[in-house]
């Protein structure tokens, strides 16, 4: 029984450090989301921060050549936004509020969100023009007359 009665002690002491460390990696996993959500509410207010700047400073930055640069490449970049989203929108049949960003239907006279007034342009279709290349007319007049069945030479058949 010295043997059976070893094994149990091994195996609870093996248990009890199993548990411990256990017990260490919660606590280390816990220190993690704690510093991401710490790391995240740090970079969303550098985000608001740098928006109040970009927005209310403008002038007081105008001595400051790489802040103006910064900002050139921001409003560059806001209008490559403005024409990706005008691109989703018309492919999706949606429009993009001015104010707040939302998509809203081509119908939709106001935002849903934010109750901006939508300047919904009505798409005009294209409209073909005598001789151009959608006109039926045209086309066949450029082909010439339609051969008629006595047009077409006979043929021999064996």
């Amino acid at each position: 029984m010295g043997i059976l009665d070893d094994v149990v002690i091994n195996a609870k002491s093996v248990a009890e450090a199993v548990g411990r460390k256990a017990g260490q990696l919660v606590d280390v996993s816990k220190l993690h989301v704690s510093a991401a959500e710490v790391n995240a509410e740090i970079t969303k207010r550098y985000q608001t921060l740098g928006q109040y700047v970009y927005e209310n400073s403008r002038e007081a930055l105008g001595a400051d050549p790489e802040a103006m640069g910064q900002m050139a490449e921001l409003d560059e970049l806001q209008t490559q936004l403005s024409v990706i989203n005008k691109e989703l929108g018309d492919k999706q049949n949606k429009t993009v509020c001015p104010t707040c960003g939302k998509h809203c239907g081509n119908a939709d006279t106001f935002c849903s969100t934010c109750g901006t007034k939508l300047q919904n342009e009505p798409q005009e279709e294209p409209i073909p023009q005598e001789g151009g290349p959608n006109d039926e007319a045209a086309k066949a007049a450029a082909q010439g007359p339609a051969p008629s069945v006595t047009d077409i030479p006979p043929r021999d058949f064996p």
